[in-house]
């Protein structure tokens, strides 16, 4: 018998939420009522549509019925709640906003229970392709209830990898430049799909190698990041110590090729954007 508090419960009620909010999205995806807007966060720009709002509020009825009293930390109001404490849910209700603006159907919802900005349980789901991600910090990843795992790949020049194409600045931009040319040379392949959450999904079920980003948020990488953990995976941030809630330039890889990707990000100075925390 599973309650709402421990792990289990706790994934379940996840996951409940992350169908819900999926659910919301679909209804209007592709369609005429998505209310494009533009928000600015921390000198950041960037699109937020009606679907956002909507796919929160469906997450926060299921939290509010399932687990009264446990606090929301989310990206669509990232001021109006604390990271730190014993049962916060971090959550990005669309990640992806503007693929999802364009039709496009990458995106994905990520919703994650921590305790002291500890990644605790989270459920990822992609609701185009009914695909659920879960992952708690004393258990393996799942795909839809199957385990999944990190590939085995060793070898840079058979890899592909997720990598963010531009910095935080014109001159966080020419660092970005030579460090992305060198992983084009280096690596199989480089994609960029523009959800975070879903490619670093895509990491812990084998289908990437691994990711690098310049600037996710707690949001993006909290609750993908235990997935690739518990996928057997690696997660650190550039300069290669362990993540944070204030960790902003991430990367997440099988655990094989990391190494390579730290040796690219130290050459052109990747750490220099944000050198107090990654």
């Amino acid at each position: 018998m599973t309650g709402p508090n421990d792990r289990a419960g706790l994934l379940a009620v996840a996951e409940a939420a992350a169908r819900a909010a999926g659910a919301e999205l679909l209804r209007t995806f592709e369609s005429d009522l998505l209310g494009v807007q533009w928000k600015t966060w921390q000198g950041e720009r960037t699109v937020v549509t009606d679907a956002d709002f909507a796919a929160d509020r469906a997450i926060r009825e299921v939290l509010a019925e399932r687990v009264p009293g446990h606090t929301v930390y989310s990206e669509e109001f990232p001021d109006e709640a604390e990271i730190h404490g014993p049962d916060v849910w971090v959550i990005d209700p669309l990640d992806g906003t503007d693929n999802y603006s364009r039709g496009q159907p990458q995106f994905c919802v990520s919703v994650a229970h921590t305790r002291e900005a500890r990644p605790d349980v989270a459920a990822i789901y992609d609701p185009v392709r009914d695909e659920m991600f879960t992952a708690a910090a004393d258990g393996p990843a799942r795909l839809n209830g199957r385990e999944i795992s990190v590939t085995g790949r060793t070898d840079p020049s058979e890899s592909t990898v997720a990598w963010a194409q531009r910095g935080v600045s014109a001159e966080d931009d020419q660092r970005f430049n030579a460090a992305l040319a060198e992983a084009a040379r280096t690596f199989h392949r480089v994609r960029l799909t523009g959800s975070a959450a879903l490619e670093t999904a895509w990491v812990a079920a084998g289908r990437y190698d691994g990711a690098m980003f310049s600037s996710v948020k707690w949001w993006d990488h909290a609750g993908a990041g235990l997935l690739v953990q518990r996928a057997g995976g690696q997660v650190t941030n550039v300069r290669g110590e362990p993540t944070t809630s204030a960790s902003r330039r991430c990367i997440f890889t099988n655990g094989r090729i990391h190494q390579t990707i730290l040796e690219i990000a130290a050459t052109h100075g990747l750490e220099l954007a944000f050198p107090t925390y990654g």
